[in-house]
């Protein structure tokens, strides 16, 4: 309805300028004194177009506000009630904005009930006409009057009534002969559409009855050369009153939107809006300043806007005022305001000059916003770049520095002093600045964060002079000052020379490594020759002199070769565990079931008419290196097929369990246990908690299985009691187990 109140009469007065406007409680006020009801009638009358004076308090409100009131809008409804006739003013949405009290009575209807409502919400089709047409066919009409902007008659149009309940309701069968025609803009655009109808429902009926007396033939057609001409005199009329209004409707409607869109977004902002005179006191407020300062609209205007102001601040004012007289805007600036309650606040403000329709500056508006939080982020911020365990540098996209931590200051042996303003590039080593701003530039033009100098060194400027190596993180910043780079610098001297630490010693490793090749060659080739030598010809002794030796020769001839035997053992064992310390791994998929049942295959024929329970869970999967887990599933099965050779029923399980949230495989036995007191014992070579005569082997094979599987990032251990067998446990790192199986354990 804000067009019908700006287009059709109804007055409001108003003020020019940002926040200047007080005429919302003027308005309410109004409103509170000339209600309106349903039947379109008021205090006032509704309806009534009339001018009419509305009697405001300007007497009381500042000079500059008295000498900016909009004059009251001439009345037009002398121009419905002229003619006997039925018109309808509708805007280009096809909303009702205006109606002729002939066109109310004709169509039984009442203005207040209709203002304001679509055309066809108001006039729809009878729905129990299927046939009928008559909201087509002025639909029609209307979108070509919208479209060629000139008046469209069309020809008698059957269009029912709805009769009120007080009447029985219902639709009431009317014939009419409408005319639409527009009304312009000066640029051409319909502004608004002139909906005359002439009610010729008896004519029709005359028609239909077959009435052809000659005198009633003659009446009608004179009726209807008269109507013709009259609608032509009257959409005459109509186009000399457009042509008088279209000025005037031009001209109000952009100031109402404007003026109306202007205040709508000054009083819902969040941000505090006023304005001042020349003197420096209050003219308007709006709920923003309202909540920022504590003080209501009623308290606020036409009080002096130093009460906001500390008073040492009070000099800040005469400057601002001196610039605005002068016409300037004053960009936003950052200062302390007080409170109703007397806390003060941090905001940023804008101030602006006010000028009235001649332009001479009389006052000023001003934009406040509370920036407490942002002050508070601000503050975090630093303190979190000041704490910050690496240096820290905050730097604008002309690559000046604007911030700097204590870490940076150490790093680079500037002083935050000498390093703020300063172009980044002053911490740069001169053969890298130009690539290093041109690096700057693109970062900018990509914004995201990223971190550098890990594919490549990167080097800083110490102010001594020396090069810094180091890595960089970037992270963008965007601020009211535009986008910033946070840098986070980690020196990398020390880790530098660990680099060059650990790749010296790798190469002595390398070196030792060759050794060690040489070394386990030498054991292999050239301690197995006099071994097998002295097996060989202890043998041959007792094969060929066996008549000639008696059982204590025989017997120190047997000790030999099974000495000589244990030491070929030994050193196959110290040339597995070497192997499992050196060789390359190689990572893949590893079937540890088929493993364990393989090598259980290997144990029977080793130990014939052994009575052994295996139980194998099935898919038992890992991932690690072939070859060193089966070194790994050898020795700890023929460790348990050994220990279990005194049971008589002896019973082996491989399977695996959850343990601190990983695999854990394990092979358990019944067999001969061992006190945990010397559990550490079991993992280094050598090592052994059974004599020899007991249960055979050198002592090496557990410490191998160790070395393997701490180098798959796995740990090992045992659990175990005398006489009541033992469990050996190991992880893998990344393992697969199946986990319903490991479930079932």
């Amino acid at each position: 309805m804000g067009l019908v109140s700006r287009a059709w009469g109804e007055e409001k007065n108003s003020y020019l300028g940002i926040g200047l406007d007080h005429s919302s409680e003027h308005h309410d006020r109004t409103q509170r004194e000339n209600p309106v009801d349903r039947s379109g009638q008021s205090g006032a009358d509704a309806g009534d177009l009339r001018p009419r004076r509305v009697h405001s308090t300007t007497d009381k409100k500042p000079a500059m506000a008295r000498a900016m009131m909009v004059p009251s809008p001439h009345d037009f409804r002398a121009l419905f009630e002229s003619v006997p006739d039925r018109y309808l003013v509708l805007a280009p949405d096809l909303m009702i904005v205006a109606v002729s009290e002939a066109y109310l009575q004709a169509t039984l209807t009442k203005r207040g009930e209709i203002l304001g409502r679509h055309l066809f919400e108001v006039f729809p089709n009878n729905p129990d006409d299927p046939s009928a047409t008559g909201v087509s066919n002025l639909r029609a009409s209307l979108d070509r009057v919208l479209q060629h902007r000139a008046p469209d008659t069309m020809a008698v149009q059957k269009y029912d009534i709805c009769r009120p309940e007080s009447e029985g309701g219902g639709f009431e069968e009317r014939y009419w002969s409408p005319v639409n025609s527009p009304v312009l803009e000066t640029n051409g655009e319909v502004a608004y559409i002139i909906h005359r109808v002439v009610d010729v429902t008896d004519f029709v009926y005359m028609k239909q009855a077959g009435v052809e007396q000659q005198r009633m033939t003659d009446e009608l057609r004179v009726r209807a050369t008269e109507m013709e001409a009259d609608i032509f005199r009257r959409a005459q009329q109509i186009q000399e009153v457009n042509n008088r209004l279209r000025i005037e409707l031009e001209a109000r409607k952009r100031t109402e939107d404007a003026r109306t869109l202007l205040a709508n977004i000054v009083e819902s902002s969040d941000d505090g809006i006023y304005s001042v005179d020349l003197a420096g006191i209050i003219v308007s407020w709006n709920q923003g300043a309202e909540r920022l300062f504590g003080y209501t609209r009623e308290e606020s205007i036409g009080q002096p806007i130093t009460r906001l102001i500390p008073a040492e601040r009070l000099d800040g004012k005469t400057q601002i005022f001196v610039r605005i007289r002068r016409g300037e805007r004053v960009a936003s600036f950052m200062t302390i305001r007080e409170r109703k309650n007397g806390s003060r606040v941090p905001v940023s403000i804008v101030v602006s000059p006010v000028r009235n329709h001649s332009g001479t500056i009389i006052g000023a508006a001003s934009i406040v916003r509370d920036i407490t939080e942002r002050k508070r982020l601000e503050e975090n911020f630093r303190g979190f770049v000041e704490g910050a365990p690496t240096a820290m540098i905050l730097v604008n996209q002309r690559g000046n520095i604007a911030l700097v931590n204590i870490q940076a200051e150490r790093l680079f042996g500037y002083s935050r002093e000498e390093l703020l303003g300063q172009s980044v590039e002053t911490l740069v080593p001169a053969r890298f600045q130009g690539a290093h701003s041109g690096e700057r530039a693109a970062f900018f033009d990509d914004l995201k964060a990223r971190g550098m100098g890990v594919s490549r060194e990167l080097y800083g400027l110490h102010k001594d002079g020396h090069e810094i190596p180091h890595e960089i993180g970037l992270n963008p910043l965007e601020t009211q000052e535009g986008h910033l780079v946070l840098s986070s610098i980690v020196d990398i001297s020390e880790r530098k020379r660990a680099e060059e630490e650990i790749h010296r010693r790798g190469q002595l490793l390398e070196a030792a490594n060759k050794e060690l090749e040489a070394f386990s060659y030498s054991v292999s080739h050239d301690l197995r020759a006099p071994l097998r030598s002295i097996d060989g010809f202890s043998q041959a002794l007792l094969e060929d002199c066996a008549d000639r030796l008696n059982e204590q020769g025989k017997d120190h001839l047997n000790r030999i070769r099974a000495a000589s035997q244990r030491m070929g053992q030994l050193i196959d064992d110290l040339l597995s565990l070497s192997r499992a310390t050196r060789d390359e791994l190689r990572r893949e998929l590893v079937d540890l079931s088929a493993l364990a049942l393989s090598s259980a295959d290997e144990l029977r024929k080793l130990w014939p008419g052994r009575q052994v329970e295996l139980v194998v869970v099935p898919g038992l999967c890992a991932k690690g290196d072939p070859r060193l887990l089966r070194i790994v599933i050898d020795n700890l099965l023929g460790n348990a097929w050994k220990f279990t050779s005194k049971q008589e029923r002896a019973a082996i399980e491989v399977g695996a369990m959850s343990h601190d949230g990983t695999t854990a495989y394990f092979v358990r036995d019944n067999g001969a246990g061992f006190d945990m007191a010397y559990a550490a014992k079991l993992f280094h070579a050598f090592q052994r908690l059974h004599a020899m005569t007991e249960y055979p082997g050198t002592g090496i094979g557990l410490a191998t299985v160790q070395r393997i599987v701490v180098r798959h990032g796995g740990r090992m251990w045992a659990e175990g009691h005398v006489g009541q067998g033992a469990t050996m446990y190991f992880t893998l790192g990344e393992t697969g187990a199946h986990e319903d199986d490991i479930k079932d354990q």
